[in-house]
């Protein structure tokens, strides 16, 4: 009965993706934006994919830090790992991309998932910091749509109550520990899974890695925004900074959950509407956001899909030797006992 339902909710779902496809394909104004693509500068485009490209090696050193104390990997294979993600993030929905970087690092490493998705929601934080920091200046220097501010504030909030529960984390509770031959409840499992993370966060969030991290985010950020306003640039289409920097801040709100492979339909919705806010033509404004995704999401992918196959190629063929000891003792050493079930052995190694 259960493989049924399963089997139903999928071909349900693969239904209403394809019906949204036809109707996205079909609402598509195809005349003018084949002819604003026809007449676009390469050499503009290909300057705004290598600014989309330094965004992601931002987002890449940022993680690489904070995987830094656990005895992590190189910078390179963080920096293929982030692409994987990205990848992830542009072929499914939700939030595909950061569960796939803390699979793929803790096969890759041996480090606890519990550990490697404590980094992840530390770069998440500091990356809803530079969206923040990059709201405020907006609001400084232009008036901003009003549902974008109330984003922010949103996001704010959001950023409040991770803070407020680290900090409720960070006293000591007496817990209850099962006896000799009791199984722990899935939900006490769940439980120490999630001190597991809290206790690695707070190894791990130093005051001088999280400077880093921000001022990492801030070049993430800026670099995205270059993106954004040279592709418009090499559209002609005339949306200047002050657009760009709206329509980067409008289409990134929805940044903690997809609710469409890569945002597709949702990214060219939201980026017409703020250009016809400014008084621009809403056709082609479609039209660059479509560039924007064939520019910065299609060498993106492929990058990411060939990176991902030589990980399970090689993961496949051999299991990987278990790693030296760090130079520093890894986050998941000072964590309770009750974190011992969630470490997992390395199984693969980056070719």
């Amino acid at each position: 009965m259960n493989a049924r339902l399963v089997r139903h909710w999928r071909l349900g779902v693969i239904a209403l993706l394809a019906a949204g496809s036809v109707a996205y394909v079909r609402r598509v104004p195809w005349t003018p934006v084949l002819t604003t693509m026809s007449h676009a500068s390469l050499g503009l485009l290909a300057l705004a994919l290598c600014f989309h490209w330094l965004a992601l090696s931002g987002k890449a050193g940022i993680w690489w830090i904070f995987l830094r104390p656990l005895g992590g990997p190189r910078f390179k294979t963080v920096a293929r790992g982030t692409l994987v993600g990205a990848t992830l993030n542009s072929l499914f929905v939700g939030s595909s991309g950061e569960a796939g970087r803390v699979v793929l690092m803790s096969r890759l490493t041996g480090i606890p998932s519990a550990s490697i998705l404590a980094t992840v929601v530390l770069e998440r934080a500091v990356d809803l910091c530079g969206f923040l920091t990059l709201l405020a200046w907006a609001a400084l220097l232009f008036p901003i749509p009003r549902p974008i501010g109330l984003a922010g504030c949103v996001a704010l909030t959001i950023l409040a109550t991770f803070v407020l529960a680290r900090r409720l984390r960070s006293r000591t509770v007496t817990r209850a520990v099962p006896g000799p031959g009791q199984s722990p409840s899935l939900i006490a499992r769940c439980g120490r899974y999630v001190r597991a993370v809290f206790a690695s966060t707070r190894e791990i969030a130093s005051t001088r890695r999280v400077a880093i991290a921000i001022a990492l985010t801030l070049v993430d950020w800026c670099s995205e925004l270059v993106s954004y306003s040279l592709v418009a640039r090499a559209a002609g289409f005339p949306i200047g900074v002050r657009g760009s920097l709206v329509a980067l801040l409008a289409v990134n709100v929805g940044f903690l959950v997809r609710v469409t492979p890569g945002n597709v339909g949702v990214f060219e919705l939201v980026y017409a509407t703020v250009a016809r806010s400014l008084g621009l033509s809403y056709d082609l404004a479609i039209a660059v956001a479509l560039m924007l995704h064939l520019v910065q999401d299609v060498p993106t992918a492929l990058l990411g899909v060939s990176f991902g196959m030589r990980f399970f190629a090689g993961d496949s063929r051999s299991p990987a030797p278990a790693r030296s000891v760090p130079r520093r003792a890894p986050a998941s050493a000072t964590l309770p006992s009750s974190a011992a079930p969630y470490i997992e052995p390395a199984r693969g190694t980056f070719p």
